[in-house]
């Protein structure tokens, strides 16, 4: 699937975050930064490219990120920010 245009840096972030791809470890923490920032839709399109997830199955783990159902650890969660950070997350939130 490929994703639309208004995504794309999105998965330049993602990709430069994550250049040997996100691991299982990573995905609940990288939804779990990410989602303050995107809409559900759309970080369900992203995160579902890079782990090969389905689309309704990556919203239903966002929709439990959301709503303090599906959480992970602190130390994970800080870890996969640190890489965003790296990769440029803070220039992507300022992105329009």
């Amino acid at each position: 699937m490929s994703l639309p245009p208004s995504l794309e840096s999105t998965a330049s972030l993602v990709h430069r975050a994550f250049p040997e791809g996100v691991t299982e470890a990573d995905y609940l923490p990288l939804l779990t930064v990410l989602y303050p920032h995107m809409s559900d839709r759309g970080l369900a399109m992203v995160v579902g490219h890079f782990v090969g997830q389905d689309y309704p199955l990556v919203l239903n783990d966002i929709y439990g990120v959301g709503g303090g159902y599906a959480a992970a650890s602190p130390d994970a969660v800080a870890a996969v920010q640190a890489r965003l950070v790296a990769a440029g997350l803070e220039e992507w939130i300022k992105e329009d």
